[in-house]
C-alpha cells in the first residue's frame, strides 16, 4: 500500500496566511562578526597586535634562538600581555595564574604564532 501526502506533493509557494509571507529580506545572507577594534579579540589575536614593550626591552632575536631562553622569553611574553591587553582577567589565586601561563606557552598554535610575531619585534 503506498501513502500519499496531501495535495499534489508540491509546496505552496504562494502562502495565503499572512504570517507566512517574508515581509523583509536581509540586506546579506550570512554575516560574520569579527571585531572592528582588539577590544572583544582573543589572547591569539591581541598577542599578534602587541608590540610587548617590556618583553622587546628586556630580550633579543637572539634569545629566541637559545632553547633555554625561549621558554623564559614565552612565558614572559604571556605574563606583559595579560597585564596590559587583560588587566581584568582575574584568576582564583596566583598558583591558576601561573598554571594558565604554563598552559599557553606549551599550546603549541599559540606558541607557534607568538614566537612567530616576536620574531617579527624583537631586535
Amino acid at each position: 500500500m503506498e501513502i500519499k501526502p496531501p495535495g499534489s506533493g508540491k509546496p505552496n509557494l504562494n502562502p495565503v496566511d499572512e504570517n507566512l509571507k517574508v515581509t523583509k529580506k536581509s540586506e546579506k545572507s550570512f554575516s560574520v562578526n569579527r571585531p572592528d577594534s582588539l577590544e572583544k579579540a582573543s589572547l591569539t589575536e591581541k598577542a599578534q597586535g602587541s608590540r610587548f614593550a617590556g618583553v622587546s626591552a628586556q630580550f633579543s632575536n637572539a634569545d629566541l634562538k637559545d632553547t633555554n631562553k625561549v621558554e623564559v622569553v614565552l612565558r614572559s611574553s604571556i605574563q606583559e600581555l595579560l597585564q596590559t591587553e587583560f588587566p581584568n582577567a582575574a584568576f582564583p589565586s596566583e598558583r591558576d595564574r601561573e598554571n594558565f601561563i604554563e598552559l599557553m606557552a606549551k599550546d603549541p598554535l599559540f606558541r607557534g604564532k607568538l614566537l612567530g610575531h616576536l620574531e617579527k619585534i624583537l631586535k
